[in-house]
Parts: structure tokens; sequence; C-alpha cells
């Protein structure tokens, strides 16, 4: 199987069908988590893993927008839709910013986007957990 990579493309010109690495971006996720002021790399790999995991989260942001637009009427949860849709909304408020990106410190900025992308997840678990993709 091929996994595409995503790069932080805020017009989505570069968007494409291959499918997401969740397991690479789960662990990158991981391991900034657990960075702090003096495990972190170089402020320049900081940032490029700040736009990495931004460009992940547009990515999956947009599936999990489809998904919930194709669901059947009451087939999600009330819960569940209403969960999806206010971390749909934080990823947005936080990407659709001035800059497009987060904002603050570089290890501020990969450590939101770290902590959405286990947000989005976790939605996107529960979302196509109650509807799966069906082959076409």
């Amino acid at each position: 199987m091929i996994h595409g990579s995503v790069v932080h493309d805020p017009t989505g010109s570069w968007d494409t069908k291959a499918p997401l690495d969740r397991d690479a971006h789960t662990a990158l996720a991981t391991a900034v988590l657990h960075w702090d002021q003096h495990t972190a790399p170089a402020p320049a790999d900081v940032e490029q893993t700040a736009l990495l995991l931004s460009g992940y989260l547009d990515r999956l942001a947009r599936e999990l927008h489809t998904a919930l637009e194709t669901l059947p009427h009451r087939q999600l949860p009330v819960r569940d839709h209403v969960a999806a849709e206010i971390a749909l909304s934080q990823v947005r408020r936080r990407l659709d910013g001035p800059s497009g990106a987060f904002q603050g410190e570089p290890l501020a900025q990969a450590q939101s986007a770290a902590r959405l992308v286990d947000t989005l997840h976790h939605a996107v678990d529960r979302t196509l957990g109650a509807h799966p993709p069906t082959a076409t």
C-alpha cells in the first residue's frame, strides 16, 4: 500500500486521495508531546514538525468533515457528532488563524498540533466506527 506524505498546504492544492499514514503521525505526535525545552530538536526542526502535523490535521479534518456529511441521518449518536464537530472547530480555529498555522513558540505550536492529532483520531474512530466506509 502506498501512503501519502502530508505537507503544510493551506490551499489544499496538493491534496490527493492517498491514504494517510496514521501510525507514523501518531508516533510523531507522541514524540512531540514528550519534548521539552531541553530535549526538543533544533528550532527549525520543531517548526517543520509543527507544519507537518498541521498539514496532517488539515487533511484529517477534511476527511472527518466528509464522513460527517455522508452519514445517514441519525446514524451517529448525537454526543459523537457533537464531539466531532467540536474537534473540527478547534482544528479550523487554529489552522485558519492569521498565519494559516498555529501561533506562538515553535515547541508550543508542535505540541498543540500533536494534542489535536489525538483529538481528531478519537473523533474519526467514533465517527467511522458508527459507519465504517464501504468498498466501492
